[in-house]
């Protein structure tokens, strides 16, 4: 474990001390809308919340340079990005630095500025990984323990965030998220232990729990119904017992056993290399002061119920629910989990009967969904393409969705093996984005940008360049 390194956590108390000499100001608060942004952008407000301050939160799809100039217009004096930040520092510095102070809370991959308006905390200055180690809400997390230590208790969240970035992708916490999962522990709000690693866990009958699962992607299960209810009953799992559904709490040790065994081969057969399918086994989260049976009680479902209302643009209704909202809201962030999940299941099929979209260039895949998939999950739907191994070689694969201003949603996913051989898309984005004049940046493992509509052909010869230059320069 890589702990907390003391120039880091002194970082984030002398923020802490910053903020509180300027207790009489409004803060503003601007983070990411996917899981690990509204689980930070929830920590930060919930600690100013309890100190009785002046907060206001916003959360986005994207940090770009038009929402740096809105937030500019409410002539702010303090404002934190939490899950972004880190990639914009100058668009930052030439609309905000000079008249109000900056607090950067980021785990993406940075660029350097110096100012005397700005605090910008990020793991990778101190040689911490914040693609695997710890997250944008980890970083939340520990800014608010230095605030007060009594904020312990909303490690949980973290870990949530944590999750929905996928640092658990091989069943395994670490660094820094090992520190935060402690605490956790320590404050009787969470529990971390090995099981299957099912969408589902606490709440689905289990043939849905296999259907929904994508993290791992099984081939031939995640997303077909019929499919999973018949793995089932080839293994004599009844898909009912007692006339109520059978979950995955329900079965006997043997019943488990079989039920990893068959998963595992089922994978391997699919051409899923081994330890990527031994993955279906790993640590998994319950939040201890969540009622059970509902879907805020497993760390995995939590994360992916935040994801359904940011991908679906409900990103007040993802804050409330982080906040502690248990009646109205949530249950309409149950139908933005719903509706997500169905739509995720129509795209394993739109990835099935459009392989012939995905273009083979030398050192990357190159996916042109055009209007076909919503610019919010075009990430998700690369990572499906990358896990189904429905393509001949390990290659990193670049996914483009057109958005609604006719500009191009740019996604990217590697996998760890690729980074460990020199890989990093933060880096390719960045070098290609600039290279058109896009906007583009983020983790080594997974990355993403935005161009103008047009670029895309002269995107990816800086993105192949790039790539060459990393695995063969």
């Amino acid at each position: 474990m890589k702990p907390v390194s003391g120039k880091l956590y002194r970082e984030f108390k002398e923020a802490s001390k910053t903020l509180k000499d300027y207790s009489d100001r409004v803060v503003r608060v601007v983070t990411h809308n996917d899981a690990d942004g509204l689980t930070a952008g929830g920590i930060v407000h919930k600690t100013f919340m309890r100190e009785n301050r002046s907060i206001h939160t916003r959360s986005v799809k994207q940090l770009e340079e038009i929402v740096i100039k809105e937030v500019s217009k409410e002539k702010p004096e303090i404002v934190i990005f939490t899950d972004c930040g880190s990639g914009q520092l100058d668009s930052i510095k030439d609309i905000l630095l000079d008249n109000c102070l900056v607090i950067i809370l980021d785990h993406h991959q940075p660029k350097i500025l110096d100012h005397e308006n700005l605090i910008h905390i990020n793991p990778h200055s101190h040689g911490i990984d914040g693609s695997k180690e710890i997250s944008g809400s980890g970083m939340a997390y520990l800014f608010s323990k230095a605030y007060n230590p009594e904020n312990v208790n909303l490690a949980a969240l973290a870990i949530v965030g944590a999750i929905g970035d996928n640092q658990d992708g091989d069943g395994v916490f670490r660094g820094v998220n090992r520190e935060i999962i402690k605490d956790g522990e320590d404050a009787g709000v969470l529990k971390v232990e090995k099981d299957l690693r099912l969408f589902g866990r606490q709440t689905r009958p289990l043939y849905r729990a296999i259907e929904y699962t994508t993290e791992p992607f099984i081939p031939g299960l995640s997303g077909s119904e019929s499919a999973s209810i018949q793995f089932l009953n080839d293994l004599g799992i009844p898909v009912k017992k007692d006339d109520e559904f059978t979950m995955l709490a329900d079965l006997d040790k043997d019943e488990r056993q079989r039920l990893v065994t068959a998963l595992v081969l089922k994978m391997i057969e699919n051409k899923v290399p081994p330890k990527l399918a031994e993955g279906i086994v790993g640590e998994v989260c319950t939040l201890l002061k969540e009622d059970r049976r509902t879907h805020l009680r497993d760390g995995r479902e939590f994360a992916t119920l935040l994801n359904g209302c940011g991908k679906h643009e409900k990103n007040g209704i993802g804050l409330a629910v982080c906040l502690g909202d248990r009646g109205k809201l949530y249950k309409k962030s149950l139908d933005m989990l719903y509706e997500h999940k169905g739509y995720l299941s129509k795209c394993y099929k739109w990835i099935s009967e459009n392989t012939d979209r995905i273009e083979d260039m030398e050192v990357l895949y190159a996916l042109d969904a055009g209007e076909d998939i919503d610019e919010n999950v075009i990430g998700t739907v690369a990572s499906m393409v990358l896990n189904s191994r429905i393509l001949e070689g390990l290659k990193p694969i670049i996914a483009f969705s057109k958005r609604d201003d006719n500009s191009l949603k740019v996604s990217s996913r590697g996998t760890r093996d690729m980074v460990e051989n020199g890989l990093n898309l933060g880096k390719v984005m960045a070098y290609a984005s600039e290279g058109v004049k896009g906007e583009g940046g983020g983790h080594d493992i997974a990355a993403g940008a935005v161009i103008e509509e047009g670029k895309k052909e002269e995107f990816l010869e800086y993105a192949k360049e790039e790539i060459k230059r990393q695995w063969m320069g």
